[in-house]
């Protein structure tokens, strides 16, 4: 079974799979305020990776992985493959 939670030591290390992006897509897919939450987890565990100054390898469909060098880069990863899951990403850090 392809879950979130199969992934977390791969997102805790910085690298996302297509098993695992997939994983978060079906997540976000759901939109629903559970499965959106475990997503922003996920979102959540690739940002304290980058912070640590670690670098990260993203998924893309049809494209060499991402190694995103800035937080705009990131986010922009984030943004466009996962909005629900990386908005509340971001209002859960606020709080």
């Amino acid at each position: 079974m392809n879950t979130l939670q199969s992934h977390k030591e791969e997102f805790a290390s910085g690298i996302v799979t297509e098993l695992g992006y997939s994983a978060i897509a079906d997540a976000e897919g759901y939109d629903a305020a559970s499965s959106v939450g475990a997503g922003s987890v996920s979102i959540t565990l690739l940002w304290q990776v980058f912070r640590q100054g670690k670098a990260l390898s993203l998924f893309r469909k049809g494209r060499s992985p991402l190694q995103p060098h800035s937080e705009n880069e990131l986010a922009k990863w984030c943004v466009d493959n996962f909005p629900a899951c990386y908005e509340e990403h971001l209002r859960r850090a606020k709080h």
